[in-house]
């Protein structure tokens, strides 16, 4: 792969939030995103809300179905964020500088079209929690 993120979900700037792809499997996957004055939705003075996580677990769930597509485990399809249960902010704001690891677990699948991940971000440095959510996805084919 030359650029796993690009190679494994469709997302690009400004809406491509995630800075690289650390690990990634049929069941699950992490990611690292350093926030930034240039981070997408960053606030000078406060950082990056967030809320802004949902999104971040989002696209980390999402190279999970990059990664099964590639591998022909799935067939090609458009992911769409049908719910997210529970979502647990542990801070108000990703600040400057923060280096956030998110990880997602799939956890259930129904049939072809409807996935559930678990989904944690860490902050990196402290090793800290910082938010922890659980998402519904359903998945439409592109046939």
């Amino acid at each position: 792969m030359n650029n796993p993120l690009h190679d494994l979900i469709p997302h690009r700037k400004p809406m491509l939030l995630l800075n690289k792809v650390i690990a990634v499997a049929d069941d699950s996957s992490s990611s690292e995103i350093t926030i930034s004055p240039s981070s997408s939705f960053f606030s000078a003075g406060r950082g990056v809300p967030s809320w802004i996580g949902i999104e971040y677990m989002g696209q980390t769930a999402a190279l999970i179905a990059g990664y099964q597509r590639i591998n022909g485990t799935v067939a090609p399809h458009v992911g769409m964020l049908l719910g997210t249960r529970k979502y647990e902010a542990l801070v108000p704001w990703f600040c400057e500088n923060d280096v956030l690891v998110v990880t997602c677990t799939e956890i259930a699948t129904v049939g072809e079209q409807l996935a559930t991940f678990m989904c944690e971000i860490h902050n990196k440095k402290s090793g800290v929690c910082c938010a922890r959510a659980k998402l519904s996805v359903f998945r439409k084919p592109l046939n």
